[in-house]
């Protein structure tokens, strides 16, 4: 008992600062696979929503920022950017050439 809520509170946590929105990467059953931070500590507190290209090798192709709260520097959405730009997904020929996901990054003011 004690482990399933180690593990639930592990996932609440996680997805507390992350969330993968939308996209037809979601719909197809794609996650991420590898351990980026969501996270972005920077001047000012806010979040900035990403639309990512996958292809089917799970790599991020593009990335463009689509969404930003209370963010509005160049440098500031570019760490979305490019923090976006380092995701993987789940790989496999029977997804589509290519697919869209919309991942939102929360950020934190530098302590």
């Amino acid at each position: 008992m004690k482990n399933l809520l180690f593990i639930l509170f592990i996932l609440v946590g996680k997805s507390a600062f992350s969330q993968l929105l939308s996209g037809t990467a979601v719909e197809s059953g794609r996650v991420i696979t590898n351990t980026t931070e969501f996270v972005i500590y920077d001047k000012k507190e806010g979040s900035v929503t990403v639309e990512v290209a996958i292809n089917r090798e799970g790599k991020v192709t593009a990335a463009k920022v689509v969404d930003a709260e209370l963010i509005k520097s160049t440098p500031s959405l570019m760490l979305a950017q490019n923090a976006a730009k380092k995701l993987e997904f789940t790989a496999g020929t029977y997804f589509a050439k290519f697919e869209h996901a919309r991942v939102k990054f929360v950020y934190k003011i530098k302590e």
